[in-house]
């Protein structure tokens, strides 16, 4: 079988998850390659899977990527499949997990053009630090936050669809914990933690993880978001944050999370025998 974990030309950082993936796999006799998904020269049909490891560019390029899912995934067996793909495109997958019941965080949506209106909804919630980012992103590339006072001139500076939430202290306090599940099953969990003075949990921003196992209550919130995407993910990461009323999910992550397979010396051997379910 030759398989491909799907990166990008022009990746932002190492894809550390292949160091785990990539010998697992090819200790069960899969040749494995890693091509960038805007190669033109990849046959992608030469392939029996197509794993999205870690397109990171492509909430740069979203029509050129969405144009190249679709041409995938009639070629091979693509992972995740489309379908959950483009359902988790947008974050405003968000309200379909709230309207289920998964606690997550109190989010304004806002068009081009309603500024004001959302700006007048924030300061009618009374939230005193603002975060704001648009609905299709990616390591918190565009994310900014800023005192409610400024939310309407900041919104004001994107061309796009947002979301604004109230900006949670105990992000910065305790970072976000990570479930992973594999093959339908919990594989491992982790803390994310940001750098001294920041909020943000990402590598790039100083951001660090260490495992860490988490109880009843954080691992059946996880399992209801994942229940409700569209189908059974091969693999998925859900992030939950700390608030007053207690955790809740700020990201269900299906696309091409960071898995963190560091974090259990056998999660590799998990993910490769999930995606090989995958493929029979």
């Amino acid at each position: 079988m030759r398989f491909a974990l799907v990166t990008c030309e022009r990746p932002i950082e190492r894809d550390h998850d292949l160091d785990f993936v990539v010998p697992a796999l090819r200790r069960k006799g899969v040749d494995v390659e890693t091509p960038g998904w805007s190669d033109p020269s990849v046959d992608w049909s030469s392939f029996d899977l197509a794993m999205i490891s870690s397109t990171w560019d492509y909430f740069e390029r979203q029509d050129e990527f969405r144009a190249w899912l679709k041409s995938t995934a009639r070629a091979t067996n693509l992972i995740n499949p489309l379908g959950m793909i483009e359902w988790n495109f947008d974050k405003r997958y968000l309200l379909e997990l709230e309207a289920a019941g998964v606690p997550t965080i109190p989010t304004v949506w806002i068009e081009p053009g309603g500024e004001a209106e959302a700006a007048s909804e924030i300061a009618g919630f009374g939230w005193e630090q603002v975060v704001i980012k648009p609905v299709i992103d990616l390591g918190a590339r565009n994310l900014v936050r800023v005192p409610a006072e400024l939310v309407e001139e900041m919104l004001g500076r994107y061309d796009v669809a947002t979301m604004a939430q109230p900006y949670l202290p105990s992000v910065a306090a305790e970072g976000e914990l990570s479930v992973v599940h594999l093959g339908g099953e919990l594989s491992h969990s982790l803390r994310k933690l940001p750098a001294r003075g920041d909020f943000r949990v990402q590598p790039q921003y100083g951001g660090t993880h260490e495992a860490e196992d988490f109880g009843k209550v954080v691992r059946e919130i996880c399992e209801g978001a994942i229940a409700v995407a569209p189908g059974d993910p091969v693999y998925a990461r859900v992030d939950v944050v700390g608030t007053e009323s207690g955790p809740a999910v700020i990201e269900l992550e299906l696309i091409e999370p960071a898995l963190y397979l560091d974090t259990d010396p056998r999660s590799g051997e998990r993910l490769a025998d999930a995606l090989l379910a995958a493929r029979n």
